[in-house]
């Protein structure tokens, strides 16, 4: 069997995008010829047998259109098949995303059920509050979580259906799995992965 059939992908494009200063979030708007979450959807052909495309409500008639009934468009992890063992999760506004960064991740997660990719800090790292500094925090442990994360799909749902009924929102699957006493891996993250969050890091990225 193809390794890749037991892999799905959760492509989370439903952001609202309002730091990037356009009324369509960032995710939609069009780069080189087609909207930017096509191009990080894109990069995991190959990798992945299943993928479903998490938008805002109002905006799933759309996507469905443009990618053409090839994938599910919903709001995540419960449209993703049951016979599906591992799931990767990417952020729609990491558009870059290597894909030897992608089979990085991927082999951490087969081998230890649960793996994101991590970029080390190199600036002095400062606590502050009302605009003093609090203390220095040392910088040795600390890293910049990215995506792909990657995850068993049976733990990723028990940590999902924890937080649910938690009533919990992390900013990352990995802090929802760290909740439940799992240990997370880490693989070396990379530099030009990045995140689009305002106008200027993309330029040419406009309505």
């Amino acid at each position: 069997m193809n390794q890749s059939s037991e892999v799905g992908l959760i492509l989370a494009a439903s952001g609202s995008g309002t730091r990037f200063g356009t009324d369509v979030p960032k995710q939609f708007l069009p780069f080189d010829g087609r909207p930017l979450y096509l191009h990080a959807l894109s990069r995991f052909s190959g990798f992945v047998g299943r993928a479903v495309v998490a938008v805002p409500a109002t905006w799933v008639e759309r996507v469905e259109k443009e990618v053409q009934g090839s994938i599910p468009v919903s709001i995540g992890l419960k449209a993703l098949p049951i016979e599906i063992e591992y799931v990767l999760v990417h952020d729609a506004a990491r558009p870059f995303v290597s894909r030897d960064l992608i089979a990085a991740v991927s082999e951490g997660m087969r081998r230890f059920d649960a793996c994101i990719p991590v970029l080390p800090i190199r600036d002095t790292v400062k606590e502050i509050a009302d605009t003093a500094i609090v203390r220095t925090i040392p910088r040795e442990r600390l890293g910049l979580a990215q995506t792909p994360q990657g995850f068993r799909a049976s733990l990723l749902r028990r940590a999902v259906e924890q937080a649910q009924g938690d009533r919990v929102y992390g900013t990352d699957e990995a802090f929802l799995v760290e909740r439940l006493g799992i240990t997370v891996r880490v693989v070396q993250g990379d530099p030009e992965n990045v995140k689009i969050t305002w106008s200027q890091d993309l330029p040419g990225l406009t309505p």
